[in-house]
């Protein structure tokens, strides 16, 4: 079963965030937000440093489940091409990116664009195929991209922040009353 998603993205990231996801969703994560920074290898004869293979620098991302916290002013909805689009754009943050429908046996197809900057294709972006969302048991489809990490250089990768040691607070809520009103009358 993994074979096949593999050799489809052979080459990239995508095979081991997909990996990472499954295992997120064994343990019950209703909201999983991944990426990966490594490098890719593909055949190549005339490629150096190593002959016969071209070793490229990739950065892969992958978000799955709803694309807010739950709240009370919006409603739910899952993370959708739209919003790993806008993450990408922030990330490379350069006029000349664009994207341009693209069809890739790992992604869903009518939800896949190859991204080019300044007209050069270097990666792209895409909810995975249905196909390995039923295989892989899915809840929801992912979104991912990925793309030369050469391309983000100029800009300064965002610094990573340590998440909070508190449980996070879904529901909170807030009373103004006189002070002179016992804590009982309001628990009534």
């Amino acid at each position: 079963k993994n074979a096949g998603l593999w050799s489809s993205v052979a080459g990239g990231l995508l095979g081991g965030l997909v990996g990472n996801l499954i295992t997120n969703q064994k343990r019950h994560a209703s909201c999983v937000r991944l990426f990966e920074i490594g490098r890719c290898f593909k055949r190549d004869p005339d490629a150096k440093p190593v002959a016969g293979y071209e070793q490229t620098m990739k950065i892969a991302a992958l978000a799955w489940g709803p694309s807010d916290p739950e709240q009370w002013g919006i409603s739910t909805r899952k993370v959708d091409f739209f919003d790993i689009k806008g993450d990408l754009e922030r990330l490379v943050a350069h006029p000349a990116l664009e994207f341009v429908p693209l069809a890739h046996t790992a992604l869903h197809p009518g939800r896949a664009a190859e991204v080019r900057l300044a007209g050069r294709a270097i990666g792209w972006i895409g909810e995975l195929h249905p196909t390995w969302v039923h295989d892989y048991d899915l809840v929801t489809a992912p979104v991912a991209f990925e793309f030369e990490l050469e391309a983000v250089m100029p800009r300064a990768l965002p610094a990573a922040v340590a998440p909070s040691k508190f449980p996070p607070m879904i529901r909170d809520l807030a009373l103004i009353v006189e002070a002179k009103r016992p804590v009982a009358e309001l628990l009534d």
